[in-house]
């Protein structure tokens, strides 16, 4: 996302207690993600469209005001415009279900749900925060033959992704909820733009001085801090020369 100059790229940090989260394989995980409101809505065993209705009915709104989020990618294409089909609002992003997770679950924003088909790590990542703002998320892991397709490589590597979650004691296909995915709320996320987006600013930089922004949340009180942040750069240092450049 930073290289192509995409929006909404962020380094995020997850902090808990130790084995408060799922150990996830790096492989492919459908999510389903909404705020506080809708947190006893959701049922990954049920199908999207149900899920949706019974979202918009938990939040009192037609599903033509509903606006679901999603990842703008070949495999989405149906889903996109089955939901579309239904009345909802897609709002459709190249990269950065993190981001969208986030603002799924923070009050006054535009998006009402998240459903994508995305990286599990990342899913970890966002069921921390998720819990940390009350919100709730169910999710699955698919071996990389059920999102990209039957060919020899991917049911090679499909075959990996299975041995690597028998291993970790993860099963596949198998709906995951939130206390599966992260334990408790004792938890501290942190989130720091890098370039700008929906939910932080990116990193400027004027002269000697860069500037970020960073989400800070407290899963035990439930408190959501923003930093903005200034950091001098020395440019006689020949090191942070070199990165700056």
């Amino acid at each position: 996302m930073t290289a192509m100059g995409q929006s909404n790229a962020l380094a995020v940090l997850a902090v808990g207690e130790k084995g408060c989260f799922l150990r996830a394989p790096d492989m492919y995980m459908e999510k389903l993600i909404v705020g506080p409101n809708a947190k006893d809505a959701i049922d990954l065993e049920l199908s999207l469209e149900q899920n949706l209705k019974a979202v918009a009915f938990a939040l009192g709104k037609p599903l033509t005001e509903l606006t679901v989020a999603t990842l703008a990618k070949p495999r989405h294409d149906r889903i996109i415009k089955d939901m579309q089909g239904l009345g909802c609002r897609v709002f459709a992003i190249p990269d950065g279900d993190v981001a969208i997770s986030i603002l799924a679950c923070m009050p006054d924003n535009q998006v009402d749900v998240l459903y994508c088909i995305g990286g599990a790590p990342e899913g970890v990542i966002s069921a921390a925060v998720v819990r940390a703002l009350d919100g709730n998320m169910q999710a699955r892991l698919l071996p990389r033959p059920m999102v990209k397709g039957p060919t020899e490589e991917n049911i090679r590597i499909g075959e990996e992704e299975i041995r690597r979650c028998e291993e970790a004691g993860v099963e596949v296909n198998k709906v995951l909820k939130l206390e599966d995915l992260v334990k408790n709320d004792n938890i501290i996320f942190s989130a720091t733009g890098i370039t700008k987006g929906d939910l932080v600013s990116g990193v400027t930089l004027e002269g000697r001085i860069a500037t970020t922004e960073t989400l800070l949340v407290r899963g035990k009180s439930r408190t959501v801090r923003r930093i903005i942040s200034m950091h001098y750069l020395d440019r006689k240092d020949p090191k942070l020369k070199e990165i700056i450049l």
